[in-house]
């Protein structure tokens, strides 16, 4: 990934146009009273079968991760602006060029699921999910058919956003 100086990466980044839209950095979920109670219940149980089987470790990281499940969870997403244009795509303030990008694909599931993955080709950059909000698509996919190659293989989320979806987590 190449450096420039802040200045021209600002002005690369403005430039960045055809697609521009405010996005949550990662989704949330609402939690209803049914959620921390399953969630205080699965605590109890995992911690006394940790206790009565002396495993003070687990049962120690056990309380740890429900803590930080509903600290964390309490916290509503920044909102972000996602940005396509002819140099590559803007994520969180960040322009990744599109020689840096591998492929992308758009995943659509009325009215649940408008998200668009790009692979980056950064074994230290993570898989860019960009929530789609309101835009088309069909013309992002056009518009990125031209700089990337389509990953046709992923027709659904994957893995993770659908245990994290339904575990509301």
């Amino acid at each position: 990934m190449v450096t420039y100086d802040p200045s021209v990466q600002e002005q690369l980044v403005q430039s960045q146009d055809a697609f521009v839209w405010e996005t949550p950095l990662y989704p949330t979920y609402q939690r209803g009273t049914r959620w921390y109670f399953l969630l205080t219940a699965g605590t109890i149980l995992l911690v006394s079968y940790a206790v009565i089987s002396s495993n003070f470790l687990f049962a120690f990281l056990i309380l740890l991760c429900a803590i930080i499940l509903i600290l964390a969870g309490n916290e509503e997403a920044p909102i972000v602006l996602a940005q396509i244009g002819e140099l590559g795509v803007v994520w969180d303030g960040t322009l990744y060029l599109y020689r840096d990008l591998g492929t992308f694909s758009v995943v659509y599931q009325p009215p649940y699921i408008s998200t668009l993955y790009i692979e980056t080709k950064s074994l230290t950059k993570p898989k860019l999910r960009i929530s789609l909000q309101d835009q088309d698509p069909a013309e992002i996919r056009d518009y990125l058919r031209a700089y990337l190659k389509e990953n046709s293989d992923l027709q659904t989320e994957s893995g993770s956003d659908i245990l994290g979806r339904l575990l509301r987590i």
